[in-house]
C-alpha cells in the first residue's frame, strides 16, 4: 500500500511541529538530513510521507527540535502532555530550569514573527530578573524558602550569595524577555507580591544587612519606573522602531499566572505551579482554550498604556503608594 500523509498521521503531525518550531531561514528536509544522517532526498520522502519514519528515527527528531511525543499521542484525543524542569532532589535542575527559561525566550526571539501574553496574577518572573541586585534575592528565596535546597538552609541574604553564573543566567533572560513584542495584564495587588517577599525576610531576619531590604525595595521602584516608562511610549526599550508593548489592568481576579506564546506557526501555553516553575505544552486544543481565556481576560481589564493617561497615572501612582508604605514600614521597624 502507498504511504500517505493520511495513512501516517503521528508522522504528519510530528513533521508539522518541527516545521512550525524552526526559523524561517531553515529548511526541514536540510535540518532533518543532518539529523537522521541521510540525504536530503531521503528527508523529503520522509516528509511527504512516503517513507516511514523508525521508531529511532522519530525518537533521534523529537530529542532534537524539542517535541514531546507524548504531546504528539494526545494532540489525537482529549488528553493533554506538559513538559517542565524538575527542581527538586538535584540543585543542579535549579540551573536547567534557569536555562531552559532563557533558552525558551532566546528561541521565541529568532522568529522574525512573535508575542508573548503574559497574564499576571503574581509578580511577573521576568520582572524577577530586571537587576542584578533583584535577581539574586529571588533565586535565594526560591532555593532557601520554595525548593528548601540544602545550601541556603541556615543561612541569609547577602549580595553575592547566589553563584554567578545563575544570577547573569536571569538577567540574561530579561534582557531577551525585553526585544519581545508583549501584552501584559496585571492587577493592582501584582506589584504586592515582591514587596511582601522583602517584608517578610526583613521581619523574619533573613538579610544578614537589614539596610539590603531598603535598597531592593528601591529596585523594585526601579522596575516599576521602567514599566511605567514602557506603557507610556508602548515601547520595551528606547530605540525600539516600533510599538512592542501593551499593558490593562484587570480588575477581575486572575487566578494564576499564564504565559501564551505565538511564534511563526506553533502556540505554546506556559501555566504555573509550584511557585515559580511552569507546565508547558504546545497542544493544539489546550492552546486554543488558553488563547479564549487570554482574550476574556483581556476583554474585562482596562487599557493603560498608550493614550490612556488617566488610567496610567491611577495605576501606576497605586503602585508607588504600594512602594512607599512599604519603606515606610521597614524603616519604622
Amino acid at each position: 500500500m502507498t504511504k500517505t500523509l493520511k495513512s501516517l498521521p503521528i508522522q504528519a503531525v510530528l513533521l508539522q511541529k518541527i516545521k512550525n518550531s524552526l526559523p524561517t531561514h531553515l529548511g526541514l528536509a536540510e535540518e532533518m538530513a543532518d539529523v537522521l544522517g541521510v540525504s536530503t532526498d531521503s528527508a523529503y520522502r520522509r516528509i511527504r510521507c512516503e517513507t516511514e519514519l523508525s521508531i529511532d528515527e522519530a525518537h533521534l527528531l523529537a530529542k532534537k527540535f524539542n517535541i514531546s511525543m507524548d504531546g504528539i499521542f494526545a494532540s489525537l484525543g482529549d488528553t493533554v502532555a506538559f513538559a517542565y524542569t524538575k527542581l527538586t532532589d538535584d540543585p543542579e535542575n535549579f540551573k536547567k530550569y534557569l536555562q531552559r527559561i532563557y533558552g525558551h525566550t532566546k528561541l521565541i526571539n529568532s522568529f522574525a514573527d512573535k508575542k508573548i501574553t503574559y497574564i499576571a496574577e503574581t509578580f511577573p518572573l521576568f520582572y524577577s530578573f530586571f537587576s542584578h541586585k533583584l535577581a539574586q534575592l529571588k533565586l535565594f528565596y526560591w532555593q532557601k524558602s520554595v525548593l528548601n535546597v540544602p545550601y541556603y538552609q541556615g543561612k541569609k541574604f547577602e549580595y553575592g550569595i547566589v553563584p554567578e553564573d545563575l544570577v547573569e543566567l536571569a538577567t540574561n533572560a530579561f534582557k531577551e524577555y525585553q526585544k519581545v513584542p508583549s501584552v501584559e495584564v496585571w492587577t493592582n495587588e501584582t506589584i504586592n507580591t515582591v514587596l511582601q517577599q522583602i517584608e517578610f525576610y526583613a521581619d523574619s531576619g533573613a538579610f544578614l544587612n537589614r539596610d539590603d531590604a531598603l535598597g531592593l525595595v528601591e529596585e523594585v521602584r526601579k522596575m516599576a519606573k521602567y514599566l511605567e516608562s514602557c506603557a507610556e511610549s508602548g515601547r520595551k526599550l528606547p530605540g525600539d522602531a516600533k510599538e512592542n508593548f501593551t499593558l490593562f489592568c484587570s480588575d477581575v481576579v486572575l487566578g494564576t499566572n499564564c504565559i501564551y506564546i505565538q511564534t511563526g506557526g506553533e502556540k505554546y501555553a506556559y501555566i504555573s505551579f509550584n511557585t515559580m516553575n511552569s507546565l508547558t505544552t504546545n497542544n493544539h486544543e489546550f492552546c486554543e482554550e488558553s488563547e479564549h481565556w487570554v482574550k476574556n481576560i483581556i476583554k474585562k481589564s482596562n487599557m493603560i498604556s498608550g493614550v490612556s493617561e488617566k488610567q496610567r497615572f491611577q495605576f501606576f501612582n497605586l503602585m508607588h503608594s504600594n512602594i512607599d508604605q512599604c519603606m515606610a514600614r521597614l524603616q519604622k521597624a
